[in-house]
């Protein structure tokens, strides 16, 4: 059994920062661009993370991603900037990789919600704004 790395993260500021236990309601992809929709669990307020320039992403309940907690779990924030040893770090040591080849300065981020996670892997930086639709 190998050991697991922790992960190093930093807490992408928001607006909405402990303003809400937000859930993941909703995955949108469209060619290199991903939307995160996120529902506060106590109102209807809706976010959306915004990514673009997107190599890569995938959605993960929380308990699959151990080596992320504590360090990106609430109260801390939740969207996150990883630093180190996250999925950025396993695919750049895994044999046949491309990432860094093909896209260049690739960054990953983490949306935390209560129950389901979304790491993107991306050159562009999230953006989070208030969702004025239903969800």
């Amino acid at each position: 059994m190998t050991e697991t790395v922790k992960v190093e993260a930093v807490a992408v500021p928001t607006a909405f920062d402990g303003a809400g236990t937000w859930e993941i309601v909703r995955v949108d992809y469209a060619v290199k661009q991903l939307t995160v929709v996120a529902q506060d669990a106590t109102s209807d307020a809706c976010l959306r993370v915004r990514f673009d320039d997107v190599v890569a992403y995938r959605v993960m309940d929380e308990r699959d991603l151990g080596e992320y907690w504590p360090a990106c779990s609430l109260p801390n924030g939740w969207v996150f900037s990883i630093r180190s040893g996250g999925w950025l770090s396993q695919e750049s040591a895994r044999p046949g990789n491309c990432v860094g080849l093909f896209y260049g300065d690739v960054h990953e981020y983490l949306v935390a919600g209560f129950t389901d996670c979304v790491s993107v892997l991306c050159t562009g930086e999230p953006r989070v704004e208030l969702d004025r639709g239903n969800g």
